[in-house]
């Protein structure tokens, strides 16, 4: 087994080296593609960029506490399992992102850090651990995190090239990779901590590897692919597609050989050897499994995954809008419309293709099941269809190829509006980063605020507010006898705004809606001293009516709109408004919530 993948590594490098020796447009690419990927990663530090982001972090944290506190294998057990559903290889991931502060907390003294931890107290997203642990280990923590992700991004631009390139040519290939790296929607899942582009990373891999076994019927490439699909599942189950790639992958095979068709097909041992590999990877992927067995790796596919085609968190809405909303916001309009055009032209295209066309079926096919799978939703996320991004982007650069082989005087201007129209879209999105607006209200704090002053909030979780670390917080979850009575500031969010918006699906009570109007209008004693991000009109959220598709064209327009449930925060959602005290304390500030 250590032969057959040291000889793949040593091919692998091979074909870099030879990847950036043959083409002189890769290094540019791939360097376009990592300052894109890392511009201004270090948004929301020593805050969180998304819900996930801070759980998988948190859960990493407390295995390292348990057994510095406790060295046991009773410890590790207790430190993996604990957390409120047990996750995959995101946890290894995590933790090794962790380890230098780790060591560097150990080395220095400071190992209480961590062995202080112990189980934290989910309230208010974890907050009273965020709040005592020193701002230097959520800083450099995220740090690491957040560069790892850029590093899978970036490893997703070349390996979606290096199939391009493998089926088509290096041009394909090359607009391939321009265009991955000029979507939106994968810059944005660039700029946070989690499993998605771990994940994406090791799809594409297994993607390239089982090509190779199409094109050349090599075992090894075939065993390969099933490793690194099932390290994808292991990352995030939504990468479940890649396990009918690898059977896609062998019938084209079967399909592509001059040896006899049925007898290609009918290989049981290769079968039964690649689904153990694939296996084998998945349950070694959850570390819950080695320290904890079966039970709640079940837990999590049917108590968790397999529940998400019911599980609403969204508005209603027929699953077509939900699919255009995901991608216009991801795309931007030109791409997106585009990308279609492309998955067009290259089903068009099967018949008239010799070279190369069982590794567009491939990339077809995996398409086709991702969206089939995403159908049977109640509503997704753009991180949730980031998979399907570098697919689209595949077909779209095998379409604009053959268009430039039999008309070259209409490729080159639609391929240049298309990538000047999406490099804008993408340019204008990621520039954003330097500038959100819970950034701008955090500094705006830290330097007004003096520094026993209390803000109170009235999100549920840390990571949709914008404070300095160390301020004092009001929080919905604490006990009435540690609230500040008086708080000198309260701040306002676009989730708390959308009380005031008729019909939303989520957050319309009267008396939160009442209280903040008041509030606004200066009937609490309480006055707007700043603002961040742009005022909705009349504070009233301009959300798009589910299920009308008019209302969907903005988000293919404008980059930085508003997202639903987990999905990260961009400068819509960001929007903040500070109000400060104007009059002198005699009684306890009664919220709404």
């Amino acid at each position: 087994m250590f032969g057959p993948g040291r000889e793949l590594l040593g091919r692998a490098r091979a074909q870099v080296r030879e990847d950036l020796r043959a083409d002189p447009f890769l290094p540019y690419i791939i360097v376009l593609a990592t300052l894109l990927a890392s511009f201004w990663f270090w948004h929301r530090v020593p805050n969180f960029a998304t819900r996930d982001e801070k759980d998988r972090l948190i859960d990493a944290m407390v295995p390292y506490g348990r057994v510095l506190a406790d060295p046991s294998f009773e410890s590790l057990r207790n430190g993996v399992t604990w957390s409120r559903v047990p996750f995959g290889a995101t946890l290894y991931l995590f933790a090794l992102a962790m380890l230098p502060v780790v060591v560097v907390a150990v080395l220095t003294g400071r190992a209480d850090i961590f062995t202080s931890v112990g189980f934290p107290n989910p309230a208010f997203g974890y907050y009273d651990l965020w709040a005592a642990t020193p701002r230097w280990v959520w800083t450099w923590s995220l740090v690491f995190v957040r560069l790892f992700n850029v590093a899978f991004a970036v490893g997703s631009v070349y390996l979606t090239y290096r199939l391009g390139t493998a089926i088509v040519d290096r041009l394909t290939g090359r607009l391939a990779a321009v265009i991955l790296t000029l979507t939106f929607g994968f810059l944005t899942i660039a700029h946070e901590g989690g499993e998605d582009m771990p994940a994406l990373f090791c799809a594409l891999l297994s993607l390239n590897l089982l090509y190779v076994y199409v094109r050349s019927g090599e075992r090894t490439p075939f065993f390969a692919g099933a490793v690194f699909g099932g390290a994808a599942i292991a990352f995030k189950l939504t990468a479940a597609p890649v396990i009918l790639g690898v059977g896609i992958a062998h019938l084209l095979r079967a399909l592509r050989t001059e040896d006899d068709t049925v007898a290609t097909l009918l290989a049981p041992r290769l079968l039964v050897t690649g689904a153990a590999l694939g296996l084998v990877t998945i349950l070694l992927g959850f570390p819950t499994f080695l320290v904890g067995g079966f039970e709640q790796i079940s837990a999590r596919i049917f108590g968790g995954s397999m529940s998400r085609m019911s599980h609403p968190t969204g508005p209603d809405a027929p699953i077509t809008w939900w699919f255009l909303r995901g991608y216009f916001s991801g795309m931007g309009l030109p791409l997106f419309f585009a990308s279609v055009a492309g998955v067009v032209g290259s089903a068009v295209g099967l018949r008239k293709r010799r070279e190369g066309r069982y590794g567009v079926a491939l990339v077809l096919a995996m398409l086709a099941v991702y969206v089939a799978m995403f159908s049977q939703w109640h509503d997704f996320r753009v991180h949730h269809l980031l998979p399907t991004l570098p697919l689209f982007a595949l077909l779209l650069a095998n379409s604009l190829s053959a268009l430039r082989e039999w008309n070259p005087a209409v490729a080159r201007p639609v391929m240049a509006v298309l990538l000047v129209t999406t490099a804008v879209y993408a340019g204008l999105g990621t520039a954003g980063f330097a500038s959100m607006p819970r950034d701008q209200a955090e500094a705006w704090l830290a330097e007004n605020a003096d520094e026993n002053e209390t803000v109170e909030v009235y999100r549920v979780n840390i990571q949709d507010i914008a404070v300095p670390h160390g301020m004092k917080v009001n929080h919905r979850f604490q006990d009435r006898a540690s609230v500040d009575p008086c708080p000198e500031y309260i701040q306002l969010g676009y989730r708390d705004l959308l009380y005031l918006k008729e019909g939303t699906y989520y957050r319309n009570g009267e008396t939160q809606k009442r209280y903040i109007r008041g509030l606004l209008e200066g009937e609490y004693d309480y006055e707007l001293v700043a603002e961040f991000g742009e005022r909705p009109p009349n504070f009233v959220p301009e959300r798009a009516t589910p299920g009308d598709y008019t209302d969907l064209l903005r988000y293919g327009v404008v980059p930085q709109t508003d997202q639903f449930a987990d999905e990260q925060e961009l400068a819509a959602n960001q929007y903040t408004a500070i109000l400060e005290r104007t009059e002198r304390c005699t009684s306890r500030h009664e919220s709404g919530f």
